[in-house]
């Protein structure tokens, strides 16, 4: 089919947006980059940027509990960084997903680590993920990952709950979301979400069908993200959103990316429906107002990719 013709398709149907997005798209730090960046969130929390994923951390009297442990190029910054913000020895990772860039200097730590007080853990510390996660390292699905960085304490179902430095916190299970690993963590009192993989303010979702994911299931735990987050006013300020890559968020910025997926989404199973091809739809850009915060055009995942995956997934009926 024509360029042209699609993109009279798209324009008949009012699916094009009127301008592009003209925001600088901010730079992250590259996976393999040794840097990091701390910052205060608010209540007991902190975030330590590092270029495999954002981790965060919990302070309080028993030692710090941390959500993902980045990649392992930025090890002794991490180390370094944790010891700062508390002079109490780790005594817990949580692991939002298998995906290597989030577990990377689980090993490192759980060497510095100490038990959780009230278990019979003799060294280092507790590493929790989901065992969907656990299963898929063990099948090998996302390579040769090093067994000493897998979780052990891992758990079934949709919630586990833990009670750490004074402070009640939900480990929620989000299926089919960019695997089939995935959680996020939601500490209750300090009122802060950690997403993992599932949100990210740089790029579109890497979602990865491979591994049980997919845009819907993203989309899906975008929603659940949007129902536990409680803004302040309009949107903005009250509970804060540590996203898996990218800058603190609040609850809108979760619902600019759950709108923006749902958006090109139903764009794009229109185009399926009137007969375009995996080109055409390419050709007609749905994502275009989108691509200057979130696409990319070199890089191990693009605007491309992106589009098809969600071709590929809608067109197979893997959608609702």
């Amino acid at each position: 089919m024509p360029r042209a013709l699609v993109l009279g398709i798209v324009a008949a149907a009012g699916w094009w947006a009127s301008a592009a997005v003209s925001a600088q798209k901010p730079e992250p730090l590259a996976a393999d980059s040794a840097e990091i960046e701390v910052l205060p969130v608010q209540g007991s929390i902190y975030l330590i940027a590092t270029g495999g994923s954002n981790i965060a951390v919990q302070v309080g009297e028993v030692g710090p509990l941390l959500v993902d442990s980045g990649n392992p190029e930025a090890g002794e910054a991490v180390v370094e960084a944790v010891r700062a913000l508390s002079p109490m020895p780790p005594r817990g990772v949580i692991n939002t997903t298998p995906l290597p860039g989030h577990l990377g200097n689980n090993g490192r730590l759980f060497d510095i680590g100490a038990a959780m007080p009230g278990t019979t853990q003799a060294l280092g510390m507790t590493i929790v993920g989901h065992q969907n996660g656990v299963d898929r390292l063990l099948a090998g699905d996302l390579g040769d990952v090093d067994a000493a960085l897998w979780p052990f304490n891992t758990f079934f179902g949709s919630k586990k709950t833990l009670y750490v430095n004074g402070e009640s916190l939900e480990i929620l299970h989000v299926p089919a979301a960019i695997t089939d690993g995935d959680v996020m963590v939601y500490f209750r009192r300090s009122d802060v979400v950690v997403t993992g993989a599932i949100f990210n303010t740089v790029t579109y979702p890497h979602f990865r069908p491979e591994l049980g994911g997919s845009l819907q299931g993203t989309i899906d735990a975008l929603n659940r993200v949007i129902d536990i987050t409680v803004p302040e006013f309009n949107q903005q300020g009250g509970t804060m959103v540590i996203p898996g890559h990218g800058r603190l968020a609040t609850e809108s910025d979760v619902v600019e990316v759950r709108d923006m997926l749902t958006i090109i989404r139903d764009r794009v199973r229109r185009m399926i429906e009137t007969g375009l091809t995996l080109e055409d739809v390419i050709a007609a850009r749905p994502s275009l107002e989108y691509d200057g915060l979130y696409g990319a055009a070199t890089g191990p995942w693009t605007t491309r990719m992106f589009l098809e995956a969600v071709y590929t997934e809608l067109q197979t009926g893997g959608n609702r």
